[in-house]
């Protein structure tokens, strides 16, 4: 690395550290011995380094040359695949999930034994392959790459299908994977034909007869379908169960006629990665519905879990038995006890509601080890709830009254400086921190703003009144975060990346009811793929690593230098090499 920052100093004109973007493009190209770079690569790497007045550190084009060509071209993909996965008008405000199951499904059709199919082609992009009802609705998550195609053009449809599920499972805290490029995007006559990819229903009986235990009849063939369709891709019993209970954790399935006709999330948690699938089909119990089965209460199948007609699943009866919780606290928790100040979460994962109500919208969640400022904590019932800076209430106990967040440190100003978004008509802007301070303007609600410094006023009786400083027409202003005696209450959210970078709104389908496949339940039911299941909902880092290998395993069937494939290795990994790739 000194060695390569020594012979870049040579070319720094400037002698400031920095090299300019043409002096980069001419260096890039001298080093080139390869004739790896073309115009849409070198236009690539100068977007992603986002070169600052048109220069760029010499140490960060140095760290570029040790890591290697290919795998900085790739950061730069990943970063702009990560700008794109949120969305607050998406399926529980993340396309994660629907990424995932694009590359789960585009690497699924592959046959070992004549090497057709698997994700070397993209041939997902094909009418052919497009139509196969197991395809439905992944036209959106092709549509939502496109635009990263366009930006980056040298890469692949395939490598970009792959590179973008790696990236959905690691901002969704799944198994990180080391990324191998080199796949090409192949013509229409390769595309796959419908029926290789497995059946939610294949082989069953007709009708809702189920045996003593709750199953559906016949599910004994679509079990063996199950493992046909995975054998027939070279992979065993405990990669099939591993690829089930990691993908299907997951994302939801929709009964539209355009999608599965299947209805609802397979876990409560369908953004984040967890054994939550597996947890909960061995220890939960489940019922086979169709669109109108009459539910335990009478009543019909929740929209949520409702499929179309014709289709059958099943659900959760968890909220008609109950839930086993812990002995609920009696009385109301002490305020006292949890101040404002900065907390760490201390569960798996939070809602975020709109309003101290938990029944009000879900907007977002909080994630384990993920620190937020609590503005206001108030009890409501017996039921402990904090206003975050970012907007949005939070329960910091359970039911029973144990604690989920654990407080850090004090409401510091340096914590909730940043970018916030107004969230009231007429937002005053004072000349000082002060309320009775002479007015200068005003910001309208939407409006954003970057504050700059923070001050944070107490008295007695537990009000606080928190203020930002904003620069506005060459001048400063102030204006009101938070107050709790007698303005506006939350008058500015922070912007925080992944919750609120678009104005929020609730995530749809949060009702809490799961489903699970008739394809899902066979694992259940089945001696053989059961084991591997129950090894599973007892392991969850053993599941993460299992399936983060089964996956790379899955995404990799068919690519030059894949163990099934014959010839040399040609991919390009993205790794870093021991030495730099350009120097000799």
């Amino acid at each position: 690395m000194e060695g390569m920052l020594c012979l870049l100093e040579k070319y720094d004109r400037s002698s400031d550290g920095t090299i300019g973007e043409q002096e980069l493009t001419t260096l890039v190209k001298a080093l080139d011995t390869g004739s790896f770079w073309d115009e849409a690569k070198l236009t690539s790497l100068m977007k992603g380094f986002g070169l600052d007045a048109g220069r760029l550190k010499l140490t960060s084009f140095a760290q570029m040359l040790f890591e290697g060509p290919q795998s900085a071209l790739y950061q730069v993909v990943r970063e702009d695949l990560r700008k794109a996965m949120t969305s607050p008008e998406w399926d529980d405000g993340s396309y994660a999930p629907i990424l995932i199951r694009l590359a789960w499904h585009s690497s699924g059709t592959y046959n070992k034994a004549d090497g057709t199919g698997g994700s070397n082609g993209a041939t997902m992009r094909h009418a052919l392959e497009a139509s196969d009802p197991e395809n439905a609705y992944l036209e959106h998550a092709r549509g939502l790459l496109e635009p990263v195609k366009v930006k980056h053009p040298w890469i692949s449809y395939a490598d970009l299908w792959i590179l973008a599920a790696y990236v959905a499972l690691e901002i969704t805290r799944g198994p990180r994977i080391a990324f191998t490029g080199g796949r090409v995007d192949a013509p229409e006559e390769k595309a796959v034909a419908p029926g290789r990819l497995p059946g939610a229903e294949y082989g069953l009986a007709e009708g809702m007869e189920v045996d003593e235990e709750g199953r559906l009849k016949g599910w004994e063939n679509l079990a063996q379908h199950i493992r046909d369709v995975f054998g027939r891709m070279g992979l065993t019993d405990r990669e099939a169960v591993a690829l089930i209970c990691g993908g299907h954790v997951y994302g939801r399935c929709h009964p539209e006629q355009t999608a599965s006709g299947y209805a609802g999330a397979w876990v409560e948690m369908p953004t984040l990665f967890s054994n939550e699938y597996a947890a909960d089909m061995v220890g939960d119990r489940w019922m086979a519905v169709t669109h109108d089965t009459v539910m335990p209460d009478g009543g019909r199948v929740p929209e949520e879990v409702r499929p179309a007609p014709g289709k059958r699943q099943y659900i959760d009866l968890t909220k008609y038995e109950g839930e086993e919780e812990e002995e609920a606290a009696q009385e109301a928790p002490d305020a006292k006890e949890y101040p404002p100040g900065r907390y760490k979460c201390t569960s798996q994962w939070v809602n975020i509601h709109e309003q101290p109500d938990v029944s009000s919208p879900v907007h977002g969640r909080c994630l384990e080890g993920e620190e937020l400022s609590f503005l206001a904590v108030k009890v409501f019932g017996t039921e402990l709830r904090g206003l975050a800076e970012r907007g949005g209430w939070i329960s910091l106990t359970s039911g029973a009254g144990k604690p989920i967040f654990e407080r850090v440190a004090n409401l510091e100003p340096e914590h909730l400086q940043g970018r916030y978004r107004v969230r009231i008509a007429n937002a005053p802007l004072l000349e000082a921190p002060s309320a009775s301070a002479l007015e200068v303007g005003r910001k309208q609600a939407g409006e954003e703003v970057t504050v700059e410094e923070v001050r944070i006023e107490s008295s007695e009786g537990s009000n606080i009144s928190i203020m930002g400083r904003l620069e506005v027409g060459g001048r400063s202003g102030w204006v009101t975060i938070y107050s709790s005696d007698g303005f506006g209450g939350l008058v500015c959210e922070r912007i925080v990346e992944g919750y609120n970078e678009r104005p929020r709104r609730p995530l749809k389908g949060q009702t809490g009811h799961q489903m699970m496949l008739v394809s899902d339940m066979v694992l259940l039911w089945d001696a053989a793929f059961r084991e591997h299941l129950e090894a599973y909902a007892e392991d969850e880092d053993l599941l993460k690593r299992e399936f983060g290998e089964a996956f790379k395993k899955l995404t990799e069937l068919g690519c030059p230098w894949s163990k099934d494939a014959p010839g040399p290795a040609t991919g390009c990994a993205a790794v870093a090499p021991s030495r730099c790739p350009f120097v000799q």
